[in-house]
Protein backbone atom coordinates (compact mmCIF):
# COMPACT_ATOMS: atom_id res chain seq x y z
CA UNK A 1 0.00 0.00 0.00
CA UNK A 2 1.37 3.39 -0.98
CA UNK A 3 0.07 5.80 1.70
CA UNK A 4 1.76 8.81 0.09
CA UNK A 5 -0.08 8.24 -3.17
CA UNK A 6 -3.33 7.59 -1.27
CA UNK A 7 -2.88 10.83 0.68
CA UNK A 8 -2.21 12.80 -2.52
CA UNK A 9 -5.37 11.47 -4.16
CA UNK A 10 -7.51 12.24 -1.12
CA UNK A 11 -6.14 15.79 -0.85
CA UNK A 12 -6.97 16.42 -4.52
CA UNK A 13 -10.67 15.94 -3.71
CA UNK A 14 -10.70 19.17 -1.72
CA UNK A 15 -10.38 21.78 -4.45
CA UNK A 16 -10.11 25.52 -3.88
CA UNK A 17 -13.82 26.14 -4.60
CA UNK A 18 -14.89 23.70 -1.90
CA UNK A 19 -12.38 25.18 0.56
CA UNK A 20 -13.47 28.77 -0.17
CA UNK A 21 -17.14 27.92 0.31
CA UNK A 22 -16.34 26.09 3.55
CA UNK A 23 -14.51 29.24 4.70
CA UNK A 24 -17.52 31.37 3.72
CA UNK A 25 -19.78 29.18 5.85
CA UNK A 26 -17.50 29.52 8.86
CA UNK A 27 -17.19 33.28 8.45
CA UNK A 28 -20.97 33.67 8.23
CA UNK A 29 -21.58 31.61 11.35
CA UNK A 30 -23.41 28.86 9.47
CA UNK A 31 -23.92 25.73 11.55
CA UNK A 32 -22.97 23.34 8.74
CA UNK A 33 -19.31 22.34 8.49
CA UNK A 34 -18.65 20.08 5.48
CA UNK A 35 -15.18 19.06 6.69
CA UNK A 36 -16.58 17.93 10.03
CA UNK A 37 -19.45 16.14 8.25
CA UNK A 38 -16.98 14.06 6.25
CA UNK A 39 -14.78 13.59 9.32
CA UNK A 40 -17.72 12.34 11.37
CA UNK A 41 -19.01 9.93 8.72
CA UNK A 42 -15.54 8.47 8.21
CA UNK A 43 -14.85 8.16 11.93
CA UNK A 44 -18.09 6.17 12.27
CA UNK A 45 -16.89 3.86 9.48
CA UNK A 46 -13.46 3.54 11.12
CA UNK A 47 -15.14 2.68 14.40
CA UNK A 48 -17.09 -0.11 12.67
CA UNK A 49 -13.81 -1.50 11.32
CA UNK A 50 -11.78 -1.15 14.54
CA UNK A 51 -14.55 -2.61 16.71
CA UNK A 52 -15.11 -5.59 14.40
CA UNK A 53 -18.64 -4.56 13.45
CA UNK A 54 -17.68 -5.26 9.85
CA UNK A 55 -15.12 -7.63 8.46
CA UNK A 56 -12.28 -6.07 6.45
CA UNK A 57 -13.46 -7.30 3.05
CA UNK A 58 -14.77 -5.73 -0.13
CA UNK A 59 -18.39 -6.80 0.31
CA UNK A 60 -18.74 -5.46 3.87
CA UNK A 61 -16.96 -2.20 3.08
CA UNK A 62 -19.22 -1.64 0.05
CA UNK A 63 -22.24 -2.34 2.26
CA UNK A 64 -20.96 0.21 4.79
CA UNK A 65 -20.66 2.78 1.98
CA UNK A 66 -24.20 1.97 0.75
CA UNK A 67 -25.59 2.49 4.25
CA UNK A 68 -23.87 5.87 4.52
CA UNK A 69 -25.25 6.90 1.10
CA UNK A 70 -28.76 5.95 2.22
CA UNK A 71 -28.40 8.10 5.32
CA UNK A 72 -27.02 10.98 3.24
CA UNK A 73 -30.19 10.91 1.12
CA UNK A 74 -32.27 11.05 4.30
CA UNK A 75 -30.07 13.91 5.55
CA UNK A 76 -30.73 15.87 2.32
CA UNK A 77 -34.48 15.64 2.87
CA UNK A 78 -34.24 16.59 6.53
CA UNK A 79 -31.91 19.51 5.83
CA UNK A 80 -34.18 20.78 3.06
CA UNK A 81 -37.19 20.65 5.39
CA UNK A 82 -35.22 22.35 8.18
CA UNK A 83 -34.21 25.21 5.85
CA UNK A 84 -37.81 25.60 4.69
CA UNK A 85 -39.06 25.76 8.28
CA UNK A 86 -36.30 28.20 9.27
CA UNK A 87 -37.33 30.52 6.44
CA UNK A 88 -40.97 30.32 7.57
CA UNK A 89 -39.92 31.08 11.13
CA UNK A 90 -37.79 34.02 9.93
CA UNK A 91 -40.75 35.46 8.04
CA UNK A 92 -43.01 35.07 11.10
CA UNK A 93 -40.64 36.86 13.45
CA UNK A 94 -39.25 39.29 10.87
CA UNK A 95 -35.60 38.57 11.73
CA UNK A 96 -33.17 36.57 9.64
CA UNK A 97 -31.03 33.75 11.03
CA UNK A 98 -27.32 34.33 10.34
CA UNK A 99 -27.13 31.03 8.44
CA UNK A 100 -29.50 32.47 5.82
CA UNK A 101 -26.65 34.64 4.54
CA UNK A 102 -24.76 31.56 3.41
CA UNK A 103 -27.49 29.13 2.36
CA UNK A 104 -26.22 29.13 -1.23
CA UNK A 105 -22.76 27.96 -0.12
CA UNK A 106 -24.30 25.43 2.25
CA UNK A 107 -26.53 23.92 -0.45
CA UNK A 108 -23.62 23.81 -2.90
CA UNK A 109 -21.46 21.99 -0.34
CA UNK A 110 -24.25 19.58 0.54
CA UNK A 111 -24.60 18.77 -3.15
CA UNK A 112 -20.84 18.22 -3.39
CA UNK A 113 -20.84 15.91 -0.34
CA UNK A 114 -22.44 13.00 -2.19
CA UNK A 115 -20.02 13.19 -5.09
CA UNK A 116 -17.01 13.77 -2.87
CA UNK A 117 -17.90 10.86 -0.58
CA UNK A 118 -18.37 8.61 -3.64
CA UNK A 119 -14.93 9.58 -4.97
CA UNK A 120 -13.43 9.01 -1.54
CA UNK A 121 -15.07 5.56 -1.45
CA UNK A 122 -13.45 4.70 -4.77
CA UNK A 123 -10.03 5.85 -3.56
CA UNK A 124 -10.38 3.75 -0.41
CA UNK A 125 -11.35 0.70 -2.49
CA UNK A 126 -8.40 1.30 -4.83
CA UNK A 127 -5.88 1.22 -1.97
CA UNK A 128 -7.66 -1.17 0.38
CA UNK A 129 -5.86 -4.22 1.66
CA UNK A 130 -8.20 -6.62 3.40
CA UNK A 131 -6.55 -6.59 6.78
CA UNK A 132 -8.12 -4.68 9.65
CA UNK A 133 -5.03 -2.63 10.59
CA UNK A 134 -4.21 -1.69 6.99
CA UNK A 135 -7.78 -0.61 6.30
CA UNK A 136 -7.82 1.36 9.55
CA UNK A 137 -4.58 3.08 8.48
CA UNK A 138 -6.33 4.41 5.36
CA UNK A 139 -9.06 5.87 7.53
CA UNK A 140 -6.63 7.41 10.01
CA UNK A 141 -4.87 9.02 7.03
CA UNK A 142 -8.18 10.49 5.83
CA UNK A 143 -8.91 11.84 9.30
CA UNK A 144 -5.43 13.41 9.48
CA UNK A 145 -6.01 15.11 6.11
CA UNK A 146 -9.38 16.47 7.27
CA UNK A 147 -7.91 17.80 10.53
CA UNK A 148 -5.12 19.50 8.57
CA UNK A 149 -7.64 20.98 6.13
CA UNK A 150 -9.85 22.28 8.94
CA UNK A 151 -6.79 23.78 10.62
CA UNK A 152 -5.74 25.45 7.35
CA UNK A 153 -9.21 26.94 6.89
CA UNK A 154 -9.23 28.28 10.46
CA UNK A 155 -5.76 29.79 10.07
CA UNK A 156 -6.69 31.46 6.76
CA UNK A 157 -9.85 32.94 8.28
CA UNK A 158 -7.85 34.26 11.24
CA UNK A 159 -5.19 35.76 8.94
CA UNK A 160 -7.84 37.40 6.74
CA UNK A 161 -9.53 38.82 9.83
CA UNK A 162 -6.25 40.17 11.19
CA UNK A 163 -5.43 41.80 7.84
CA UNK A 164 -8.89 43.33 7.66
CA UNK A 165 -8.65 44.63 11.23
CA UNK A 166 -5.16 46.11 10.69
CA UNK A 167 -6.24 47.93 7.53
CA UNK A 168 -9.15 49.61 9.34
Amino acid sequence: MNLNEFEREVKELFDSDLVERAKNLKKSGNIFNPIFYIFFTRIVELSAIVNDMILPNKYELEELFRTRKDFLQIDYGTIGETIRRAWLYERERGVEFTFSNSVEDMLYLLYRMGKLQGKLDRIIMKYAEWEKNKLAELYFTILKILIELEDRINREIKEESEKSNSSD
